[in-house]
């Protein structure tokens, strides 16, 4: 099930006011493919709820924004999972994890290809504000780099796990079409599935890949599959609008057409591992074309539910 903003903002107001939700909700945050900004859609962010709890899956730029323009109470947000480190990914962690200080929301706990780093830049850049809003508020706040703690995903296997969920990760297939091809990269310069199995679904987000044979495991008889989308010769045009030089669009196109996902290609993915339903993100170029020019490429091999999501709508 999808629905509109207002309405999605209704049903997490109710839920967090006690309502018998005890399912699994998601709200797609952010939409956009980026890093390019669009005045539509916002960049990749997701909350995932879980009962009272809010787990957030990538943080784009406007993600504290799209929070609250949900409804959603950030004193229930501990733990935020970042799929790889490009900046349409990432560009909100900082302003998340500033905002949750001022508010004395801690701790929070960050995973990422290369969290610690992007820790350390964060409390480099915060520390002369959190200086200033310490003695201006006169309180005894935690100091940032204790209310705050970075764990690098090191890898494929489980990455963390509460009373509530698991979150498991699996390399895919965007810094090149095989995860296994260059050992000799660092390990911090990877990009991640992420399976995340709570009380009654099983929710796998694509991030960010090309074709990806381990996606197809990795995704079996999830309920959900979060897949990003790229339409190809939708893209070219807008490069073409934009006047984008023919060797710069070429070279981008090189890496759109290697490292992302075609709607074909998403529904033999769905097909061979059997999900249940699939929710289109992360679109690229993501504008005002019709739905039916991601959804028809995915339906000529997966006959489920496969929908178009946009910002600040809640699946089931």
């Amino acid at each position: 099930m999808k629905l509109k903003s207002l309405m999605g903002v209704a049903l997490l107001a109710a839920a967090f006011a006690g309502s018998s939700f005890a399912q699994t909700r998601l709200v797609t945050l952010g939409t956009q493919g980026g890093p390019l900004p669009s005045t539509t859609r916002s960049q990749p962010a997701n909350a995932l709820i879980v009962r009272d709890r809010v787990y957030v899956i990538d943080a784009g730029d406007g993600v504290v924004r799209q929070l609250y323009a949900a409804g959603i109470d950030l004193r229930r947000i501990h733990q935020v999972f970042i799929t790889h480190d490009h900046d349409d990914h990432n560009a909100g962690w900082g302003s998340l994890l500033g905002l949750q200080w001022d508010l004395n929301i801690w701790p929070v706990d960050v995973y990422a290809p290369s969290a610690q780093s992007m820790m350390q830049g964060f409390l480099q850049y915060f520390s002369v504000n959190a200086r200033i809003r310490q003695a201006d508020s006169k309180s005894d706040k935690m100091p940032p780099e204790q209310a705050f703690h970075a764990h690098d995903i090191q890898g494929n296997g489980l990455v963390f796990k509460d009373d509530l969920i698991s979150v498991t990760a699996q390399e895919n297939c965007h810094y090149g079409t095989d995860p296994n091809a260059d050992k000799k990269r660092d390990p911090k310069d990877r990009s991640y599935a992420l399976r995340i199995q709570t009380p009654d679904k099983t929710v796998v987000f694509s991030g960010d890949t090309g074709r990806c044979p381990a996606l197809t495991g990795f995704a079996k008889d999830a309920d959900l599959l979060v897949h990003e989308v790229i339409d190809l010769p939708l893209t070219r045009e807008m490069m073409r609008r934009q006047h984008v030089p023919d060797p710069v669009a070429d070279g981008m196109m090189r890496h759109m057409i290697d490292e992302h996902t075609v709607p074909e290609d998403i529904g033999r993915l769905a097909q061979d591992a059997k999900v249940k339903k699939v929710v289109l993100t992360h679109l690229v170029p993501g504008g005002d074309e019709p739905d039916e020019r991601y959804t028809d490429g995915v339906h000529k091999y997966f006959k489920g539910p496969v929908m178009v999501a946009r910002d600040l709508m809640v699946f089931e």
